[in-house]
């Protein structure tokens, strides 16, 4: 169990390694291995590719997780499908929908929670999308879920998504009128990265995209394997130029 005052402090501000390293002193100072976890995945979170230790700290990360990750994940493994750690933390989870709805309010009373993967999440997307949770998170996928058009109509006119990051919609069987609806939204404004691989998208959504006046913040934006014509993709990186992956 996290100490309640660390965590607090982690919680409020999951973005810095400020926090974390605090408690990692606190834990070095008892003796918990916990602390030297922290220190090495936030140096792995830092560290550059040429790295001379960076081997050594994925095999020391590899042996805690180990011996210590289902103690160290606590509640959480047995409220989501899948976890994992980053920066010494849960920060990565995978659930249901429905299961998400019901544990939202423990799971971010218990971690950082960064980035959520959904599953079967088409039935209940009303749900979701009136849940102040799914605000909570940076960036979510629901890449897989058919959510067809009518599920992104449904998702666009939610304002709990206005603090999203980065949004996951590849092979959810989505086409134009989906991005008609996503340009559209006042609600994802701060998106920088989308993703919308393998679905129905032509170069009517591929004009949508490049006329954008709402998506100024994309820094990512991937449209491979859709029907998109050799001219909707020069219009694309006219607008978007390396930022737009096919």
């Amino acid at each position: 169990m996290i100490h309640p005052e660390f965590l607090s402090a982690i919680l409020d501000n999951p973005t810095s390694d400020d926090p974390r390293l605090v408690y990692a002193d606190w834990l070095d100072e008892h003796c918990d291995p916990r602390g030297e976890f922290i220190r090495v995945q936030c140096r792995l979170a830092q560290a550059a590719g040429k790295d001379q230790c960076l081997f050594e700290l994925e095999i020391r990360e590899g042996e805690l997780l180990h011996e210590f990750a289902p103690a160290w994940a606590g509640p959480i493994a047995d409220l989501v499908d899948l976890w994992a750690f980053h920066r010494g933390f849960v920060e990565e989870i995978g659930t249901a929908a429905d299961r998400f709805l019901a544990h939202a309010d423990a799971l971010f009373r218990e971690a950082p929670i960064q980035e959520i993967h959904f599953a079967d999440s088409g039935p209940h997307l009303e749900s979701l999308a009136d849940s102040p949770y799914l605000g909570r998170t940076p960036f979510i996928d629901f890449s897989g879920n058919r959510l067809g058009d009518a599920g992104i109509r449904i998702l666009t006119r939610s304002p709990n998504l206005s603090g999203i990051r980065g949004l996951n919609l590849s092979s959810t069987g989505i086409g134009d009128d989906a991005v008609l609806a996503l340009v559209s939204s006042s609600h994802l404004a701060n998106l920088s990265e989308l993703y919308l691989g393998n679905n129905r998208i032509s170069d009517t959504g591929a004009r949508a995209l490049a006329g954008s006046t709402r998506l100024v913040r994309l820094n990512a934006l991937f449209v491979n394997d859709n029907n998109i014509s050799r001219e909707g993709r020069r219009g694309l990186v006219r607008r978007f130029g390396p930022r737009v992956h096919f």
